[in-house]
């Protein structure tokens, strides 16, 4: 394998004396010239051309230089571009940029998905939230009660309240508040249904209004979430599709 390596190893220098000609002439210089400016003899400048000899390290530096290339341009032919496109050819990169893609789309996926776990939850509590205060809202106010406030969760939200019904029986319920500064003990008006079994409170629009929004957009919040990982999930089919048409003309080309 040594022998192979030497043997592609002149191959390409064999370029050179080529590539020499090529530029010398492209700068409308001739043997003499060129020699002057390289610090070598013209003699010397013949037989690199005629791939004779070879410049020495320092020389093919200096050649790069007054041409304004690179040494793999002088020595391969090759230019950035060129080897730019080599690279984009080869089956190593292709297999990496697959492997980033895939990599890329999984990371999208799972952050993705906890994504939409966060906005289910959020659109269920703000569901809950909202359904809860429109069925205790006082949508009939005929009877009214004071109702005790025996505990306070926490402000604008639930509250244990009790009142007393006509057989002076003690109701204990729970219900959402949105009154701002009550306390334990604080009596609130509240209202009943004719049997008086449930107990209602009289909500303001905004209070009303405002889980009701919070739920309309974690939902459609949630919907975009699924639609892009649905999109997601068509594009690994379509991948994995090219990738076995692809598998399958390789077997076949060999």
């Amino acid at each position: 394998m040594p022998f192979l390596n030497d043997k592609k190893r002149g191959n390409d220098m064999l370029l050179i004396g080529a590539e020499i000609l090529k530029y010398r002439k492209a700068a409308n210089m001739n043997q003499e010239e060129f020699a002057t400016k390289i610090g070598v003899s013209r003699q010397s400048v013949s037989k690199w051309e005629l791939d004779k000899a070879y410049p020495d390290l320092d020389k093919l530096v200096d050649i790069c230089a007054l041409f304004g290339i690179t040494l793999d341009e002088l020595v391969h032919g090759k230019t950035m571009d060129t080897i730019g496109q080599d690279l984009k050819k080869s089956p190593i990169l292709e297999v990496n940029m697959t492997s980033v893609g895939k990599m890329r789309g999984q990371g999208s996926r799972i952050r993705l998905v906890l994504l939409a776990l966060l906005l289910g939850i959020l659109f269920l509590f703000c569901g809950t939230v909202f359904t809860v205060m429109i069925s205790r809202h006082a949508w009939n106010t005929n009877h009214v009660e004071n109702a005790r406030v025996e505990r306070i969760y926490q402000q604008y939200t639930k509250a244990d309240i009790s009142f007393y019904d006509d057989e002076n029986r003690r109701v204990l319920k729970t219900i959402w508040l949105d009154i701002d500064g009550i306390r334990d003990g604080d009596f609130i008006e509240c209202y009943t249904d004719r049997q008086q079994r449930g107990i209602y409170y009289d909500y303001y629009l905004p209070t009303l209004l405002a889980p009701g929004v919070c739920t309309l957009l974690f939902l459609s919040l949630l919907l975009f979430v699924c639609t892009e990982l649905h999109r997601l999930g068509k594009e690994d089919k379509w991948h994995v599709l090219i990738e076995e048409d692809g598998e399958k003309e390789s077997v076949q080309n060999e």
